[in-house]
């Protein structure tokens, strides 16, 4: 075998695994010592001041069929326990592109990080005091 192809080899045989390694990495964090987000005080705002602005995702806007006014619309979105299966989640954190929402700005990452946890203790609607 020339020398090229053994390097190809041993680099597929050695880069194979090791990508296959990194792609199934996920992080799971430990939420038990963490106080539950509060969906009525944390999230709703978050959504009512970012996306559900006038002509955006309310329930008469444009983008009905998206609306992201209250926890039923937003729930829609959602999947608990799961932020990367969630759609809004999704979108927030997407790279760039017609899919990123809001457009033309990224929510910080204090508000993507709140609405992610909220999403992994379960999405619930829970109303707390201030």
């Amino acid at each position: 075998m020339k020398p090229d192809k053994i390097s190809f080899y041993l680099a597929f045989l050695i880069i194979l695994p090791v990508s296959a390694w990194i792609s199934s990495c996920r992080h799971n964090p430990d939420l038990t010592n963490m106080p539950e987000i509060c969906f009525e005080r944390d999230v709703l705002p978050i959504f009512a001041n970012n996306c559900a602005i006038s002509g955006c995702h309310t329930g008469g806007g444009d983008h009905e069929r998206f609306a992201l006014d209250t926890y039923a619309d937003i729930r829609k979105t959602v999947e608990p326990y799961k932020p990367e299966s969630s759609e809004s989640y999704v979108a927030i954190t997407s790279s760039g592109g017609e899919d990123h929402m809001p457009p033309g700005q990224v929510l910080s990452v204090d508000l993507r990080t709140t609405i992610r946890i909220w999403i992994e203790q379960g999405a619930n609607e829970t109303t707390c005091n201030p």
